[in-house]
């Protein structure tokens, strides 16, 4: 029940951005309204409609699909006198809380009309107090449900297990069309909603002012506070019970020590994984039978145990949690998987550990797809270059957000090092796990829906006999990574909200859901919130992924970093070629730290490389640097002019990244002892290759395009989606 209190806060939260994001004109009540017109004169799909939330979109479906009429009169079902009595009976106890607790609000003296219901898990009320006379039906003996009067708030609040509020139009029936409602569930042990409080009030204008803005999150905190009381109190009821029950035989204290020991059972015992409850030396403690089977013993021959010497890892417990909380071992040959976490005390004082036991998922027909389709995460944090504390900042903070489970939005310009960021949280979080990524910019919008959620076989025409899981479905245990999220169709952005949500994915043409077990990580180099306003990106997708957000600097604004990868990229080209020492005047130093490098690192590698294979003196010079940096950075400087080198030991000889790794220079590459360059180096430079041409080609079209890719890609005379592929594999 605790998580469940926890839950109500987390989601009570995201309902009040929810309605600070509300538009305070009619354009947003208006939106709404058109998209549930549309959806009963036209059957078209309200998930499709960004105004819309996917919560209501289903609502109305089911109301249509129960054949509710939207222009229906007699909302609600009346239920007999004996019916209704024996209701109250049954939840006299409950009645009797939340009336003590309702009281403080009728103290208010609220002068404008509402009405605060307190109903049970079928619509019934079994508490009312106001001076609002909304409908009809509202009355003690009148059952309202989703089933009989259409979406509702206190009806989507219990099924979603959350705090839910609605307003005029999310209503499915026109009636209600004038009312703002506001709704959070009881939860019971069990995780079961057994009822709802609810505050209902009317709306004249038929738009959401500042006022009413105001006044509908304050009504969300007032319900969403007293939901929560009563949950506590609930939950003291029941610990008082078994207090009184077991009075007799132990005294307080051992009971309330029983007490917990007994939740805990519980709650372990609903989990299918095996556990292990361990205290601060490691001494096993409890053991579920589940964990026992494991071992092939039983749970009381494990007590006393120590866990590592059935967990074989060198590491010690802080240092599995520290590096993501993962281990794995063996027992007679069948691979297991161990997630370890900590336990803290009443005072958070640390008690112990708790070890969740799973068999190891195969990998191998997911490895052959991930091989198969290049999606190898081979980065961690130590491998992304630069010594800026902008680029260090960034690295702390996403090295952070690794270590929690919720969602991660990488936004930065082109060749920043997104992809990178995102191979070294996933390595960093799960590394044992899947890394599947898709770039949504790069595939056609007909094939993405396949592409990411999969499909049956038949589906549609060319599709594999018996179907093939999609990027989602084989990120399952592991880090989904979408590159350029705001390219993605806006239909689709729907059914990716429902699966993050619920993670839950269904394939093309399939018939039943798939639960999945994955880490979303986004980037995008477009400005998210604008698209939202201009109605390209939906606005409760942009919540879903930003929970954790990390802006990438730019190359210009990483201070020193430009130099410092120029001295690297010079030092991959001399293990390349063989060749000898090859230095930059000052003045092209000077280039390099003044340029606004737009491409970021990847156009300074190919500059660094163009610039390396034209120089013939073994110093590279401004000159020497394709014609559009030169040109647009203005450069006329003397020799005397630039700023003076920095010393040559300050350049990361033999460092490593994900895209470079750098070996070892060869003998043969460096000058002979009596200070004569080495044959190698007399030797005359290579020509560029065809590849590292068209990666020159293809950096000066997007410079001359100011970084549009559309724009680039006609000035090559190649297709968008075949540019993206080339800037990939360039990378």
């Amino acid at each position: 029940m605790d998580d469940a209190a926890d839950s109500l806060d987390i989601n009570y939260a995201s309902d009040l951005q929810l309605i600070r994001s509300m538009h305070e004109d009619d354009s947003f009540w208006d939106s709404i309204l058109d998209a549930k017109l549309d959806f009963l004169n036209n059957g078209t799909d309200p998930n499709l409609a960004p105004c819309v939330r996917p919560e209501i979109a289903d609502s109305w479906i089911r109301s249509y699909e129960n054949g509710l009429r939207p222009d229906e009169e007699n909302l609600g079902e009346y239920i007999s006198e004996e019916a209704y009595e024996e209701t109250l009976t049954k939840n006299a106890e409950l009645i009797a809380t939340v009336k003590s607790l309702l009281r403080s609000v009728e103290s208010l003296n609220l002068q404008n009309d509402y009405i605060f219901e307190f109903l049970d898990a079928n619509g019934t009320p079994l508490v009312l107090i106001g001076n609002l006379r909304l409908h009809r039906f509202v009355g003690l003996n009148y059952r309202c449900n989703e089933r009989n009067m259409g979406t509702n708030a206190h009806s989507l609040c219990m099924r979603y297990k959350k705090p839910f509020v609605i307003i005029g139009p999310e209503h499915y029936c026109f009636k209600l069309q004038g009312l703002i409602a506001c709704a959070a569930p009881l939860i019971d042990q069990s995780g079961t909603s057994i009822g709802a409080l609810t505050l209902t009030q009317p709306i004249s204008d038929n738009s959401l002012t500042s006022a009413n803005k105001k006044l509908l999150a304050h009504a969300m905190s007032l319900v969403s506070s007293l939901a929560t009381t009563i949950n506590g109190q609930m939950k003291l009821h029941e610990y008082d019970i078994q207090l009184a029950e077991t009075e007799s035989k132990y005294s307080k204290a051992s009971l309330e020590a029983q007490r917990f020991e007994v939740i805990s059972r519980n709650i372990i015992g609903t989990v299918k994984d095996g556990i292990l409850i361990c205290d601060a030396q490691d001494t096993i403690t409890l053991a579920t039978p589940e964990a026992a089977h494991i071992f092939k013993t039983a749970p009381d021959e494990l007590l006393g145990m120590n866990v590592n010497t059935l967990i074989n890892d060198d590491r010690s417990f802080e240092e599995v949690i520290e590096q993501g909380g993962s281990s794995s071992f063996a027992v007679d040959g069948v691979p297991y998987e161990a997630k370890i976490s900590r336990i803290y005390g009443s005072e958070r004082d640390f008690e112990g550990y708790i070890v969740s036991l799973k068999e190891a998922k195969p990998l191998v027909s997911m490895g052959a797809s991930r091989d198969k389709a290049g999606d190898v995460a081979t980065v961690t944090f130590d491998d992304i270059l630069g010594k800026s504390l902008q680029i260090s900042k960034a690295k702390s903070l996403a090295a952070r957000f690794a270590k929690s489970n919720e969602n991660i939005l990488l936004a930065g310009e082109s060749g920043t090092g997104k992809e990178l960021f995102a191979q070294a949280i996933h390595n960093k979080a799960c590394p044992n796990g899947p890394f599947m990524s898709i770039n949504c910019a790069a595939i056609p919008p007909r094939l993405i829906e396949s592409e990411l959620f999969g499909y049956e076989s038949g589906s549609f025409t060319g599709a594999e006999r018996g179907g093939k899981p999609g990027k989602i479905e084989l990120s399952d245990g592991g880090t989904l990574f979408l590159d350029e999220i705001g390219d993605m169709p806006l239909e689709l952005q729907a059914t990716l909200l429902r699966v993050l949500e619920n993670k839950r994915v269904i394939r093309v043409g399939g018939k039943s859901y798939k639960q999945i077990d994955f880490r979303l990580v986004a980037a995008t180099n477009q400005n998210l919130p604008q698209l939202v306003e201009q109605h390209l990106f939906r606005e409760d997708l942009l919540y879903r992924i930003s929970v954790l957000a990390v802006d990438l600097p730019p190359l210009r604004e990483r201070q020193g970093d430009a130099l410092y990868f120029a001295r690297y990229f010079l030092n991959e080209c001399q293990i390349k070629t063989g060749n000898g020492l090859v230095t930059l005047s000052d003045k092209a130093a000077r280039l390099i730290e003044t340029y606004t490098w737009p491409g970021n690192v990847r156009q300074l590698k190919h500059a660094i490389y163009s610039a390396y294979y034209t120089c013939e003196d073994g110093t590279i010079s401004v000159e020497d640097f394709p014609s559009y940096i030169v040109n647009a950075s203005g450069a006329s400087i003397g020799e005397s002019a630039g700023a003076a080198l920095p010393p040559a030991d300050s350049a990361p000889q033999n460092e490593s990244s994900s895209s470079f790794k750098v070996q070892s220079a060869p003998a043969s590459a460096s000058s002979t002892e009596s200070g004569e360059p080495s044959s190698a180096a007399k030797a005359p430079l290579p020509t560029l290759s065809l590849k590292e041409l068209e990666s020159i080609a293809i950096n000066e079209a997007i410079l001359q395009a100011d970084g549009n890719i559309a724009t680039a890609a006609a000035i090559l005379d190649i297709s968008k989606a075949t540019l993206y592929r080339k800037l990939k594999e360039n990378q």
